[in-house]
């Protein structure tokens, strides 16, 4: 591995520059550790469970987004699965929740993604799914980790000729169940949506959402405006659905007249809409009608988000009467909390909407679903239909970590606002108190500090102000 690039390990998996930090040798050990651990946890199940109750297939679902490294990442994934004794169903390019709904579907014993998400077109990386069809938890993925990293293997870890696994290539027909899924909830109304004709401009940044986000709204009788939807792994533009980013799909749905727009990220977990007016909803807003509309289909249960998510979630959980959960940040955190508390919906902020009916996952394509059924029911514009939401603006703001001791940063903001609101360190550390909240903690999957929060409508300062004040303080701490 090249010392002089990053390969970052943690909740979100590994990811790292390919063929510099990320090599054929790095891929292997991860996913051997992987194989072995999950091996381990087959054989623990079996010896607990004599009646073969839930046993699960000696097989993993492995896709990958289109990044350009993809294949010799799929390839060398594949040779140390199939040495492990495991039959890889091998899915080609599909979106991340794609292959976290088929491990929970097909009875497999994991998947593996190979993806870095919304990382540069430089970076590649390894996410790790459990039997259930979450990722690992934390403490299994430093399990992982620490095995990995190890001098060695465990010896005698590989199977003889007689009980190597071999690939089941499902690459043309399996993401098909994954629509079917969707469209087959209880408050989903195909029929209904498909009456409206929506014109739809679609983004998927030459990532892996055009074949199926394209297929699913042809199915929902829509006009589709395509954008970027091959899935070369050449990005158009950066790759982060964020406004700043989305200029090209808000200058198409305004020369289109398009009823909506819709972003996703490369592996397709995030989904970010635009008006018709060509103005970003902000990707906050998502999560936020997905929430209003499963509330206000008359489903009660409990809502989880993470403590970098917009106010107006608990807003809208007050209003039907539903408790909101905030979990730290990261997907594996989201879905441990929606677990625990039992659920109904939930997510993140950044366009990341995870509805335990199909999966407990994060889903673009159950995200645009249910705002077009969303948009369907209310019969107006999804301007309008977002202004019956509370309105905040969030700020989200970084600075990179070099020279900072992100421990001492976060350590130094939860002393001097002790005294001045609400505070919560499950994450870095969140201030609460009436000018509004602020959030600062160091990042999952990129080597910064993030500045994220949102003045009160009452504040005498706006978002912006609340959080440079933050930002500008951070980088003054360099050494």
């Amino acid at each position: 591995m090249d010392n002089r690039f990053p390969l970052m390990t943690g909740v979100s998996g590994v990811r790292g520059i390919a063929g510099k930090s990320l090599t054929p040798e790095t891929v292997g050990r991860y996913v051997a550790a992987f194989g072995i651990i999950q091996n381990e946890q087959m054989e623990n199940n079996e010896d607990n469970n004599n009646n073969n109750e839930g046993k699960k297939e000696k097989k993993i679902i492995l896709g990958r987004d289109s990044r350009v490294s993809g294949p010799w990442l799929e390839l060398q994934a594949q040779s140390q699965l199939i040495a492990l004794g495991y039959d890889i169903v091998l899915v080609g390019i599909v979106p991340t929740p794609t292959v976290q709904y088929l491990v929970e579907s097909e009875n497999a014993a994991g998947g593996i993604i190979i993806t870095s998400s919304h990382n540069p077109v430089e970076w590649n990386g390894l996410k790790f799914v459990e039997d259930t069809g979450l990722f690992v938890s934390p403490k299994k993925s430093n399990d992982i980790y620490e095995l990995a990293e190890s001098d060695s293997l465990p010896v005698g870890c590989y199977e003889k000729y007689d009980k190597i696994g071999k690939i089941i290539d499902k690459r043309a027909t399996l993401y098909k169940k994954h629509i079917k899924s969707i469209f087959d909830l209880e408050y989903i109304h195909p029929e209904e949506i498909k009456e409206k004709n929506f014109k739809v401009c679609l983004d998927t940044v030459n990532g892996a959402g055009g074949p199926i986000l394209v297929e699913m709204l042809q199915e929902l009788n829509c006009e589709i405006i395509e954008l970027n939807t091959e899935p070369t792994g050449l990005f158009a533009h950066t790759p982060e659905p964020v406004p700043q980013n989305l200029s090209q799909l808000c200058e198409s749905v305004k020369e289109n007249n398009a009823d909506i727009g819709i972003a996703v990220d490369p592996d397709v977990d995030r989904c970010v809409l635009i008006d018709e007016n060509g103005k970003p909803l902000n990707e906050e807003y998502t999560l936020a009608l997905a929430v209003d509309f499963i509330l206000g289909c008359g489903k009660k249960g409990n809502v989880c988000k993470n403590l970098s998510t917009s106010r107006v979630i608990d807003d809208i959980c007050e209003k039907y009467g539903c408790e909101c959960i905030a979990a730290a940040v990261g997907e594996i955190n989201v879905a441990n909390e929606m677990v625990k508390s039992n659920a109904i919906i939930g997510g993140e902020g950044n366009g990341g909407v995870i509805l335990p009916d199909i999966h407990i996952g994060r889903d673009a394509p159950v995200a645009a679903t249910l705002v077009l059924q969303h948009l369907t029911n209310f019969g107006k514009t999804i301007s309008q239909l977002k202004a019956t939401l509370p309105q905040y603006q969030i700020v989200k703001l970084k600075a990179p970590i070099a020279g900072l001791n992100p421990d001492e940063v976060i350590e130094y903001f939860i002393n001097k606002w002790k005294d001045q609101g609400k505070l919560n360190t499950l994450d870095g550390v969140r201030m609460d108190n009436d000018e509004g909240w602020i959030h600062l903690r160091k990042s999952n999957t990129e080597p910064i500090i993030r500045v994220i929060g949102e003045a009160s409508p009452n504040s005498s300062k706006s978002s912006l102000e609340f959080c440079k004040a933050v930002l500008d303080e951070v980088v003054a701490m360099k050494s």
